[in-house]
């Protein structure tokens, strides 16, 4: 109660600091609300897929097995999958960049299709 009643005070004494904050609390506010409904706007709980975790997984190893490749630019590459079925896409120098990728990605016994979306520079 005293917290309050000092609050009060101070924002008593000083007519100006008190439209001060008062200005300020509404901008907050106002912009508070704006977030809170553009953010509500487009979401819809039945359309949430979920990824399942061997494709996290396979992503990753195969990521990971991009990046060991001296080769290649790993960080121009862009790994999905979905049950099985790996998409790459990104950039490479060269043809050649290219089909390693894809080579490296036939390695893996989990993968049943590749969808090499590679673009050459």
């Amino acid at each position: 109660m005293k917290l309050a009643r000092r609050l009060f005070d101070f924002l008593r004494n000083d007519e100006k600091r008190m439209i001060y904050i008062m200005r300020h609390v509404g901008i907050m506010g106002y912009l508070l609300m704006i977030v809170s409904m553009t953010s509500c706007a487009g979401f819809n709980p039945d359309s949430i897929e979920e990824t399942p975790r061997e494709d996290i997984i396979l992503a990753m190893k195969i990521k990971a097995k991009l990046i060991e490749a001296e080769e290649l630019k790993a960080a121009a590459i862009h790994v999905e999958t979905v049950n099985g079925s790996v998409r790459i896409s990104g950039f490479v120098e060269t043809e050649s960049q290219r089909q390693l990728a894809s080579s490296i990605i036939q390695q893996f016994p989990d993968v049943k299709q590749i969808n090499n979306q590679l673009k050459v520079k």
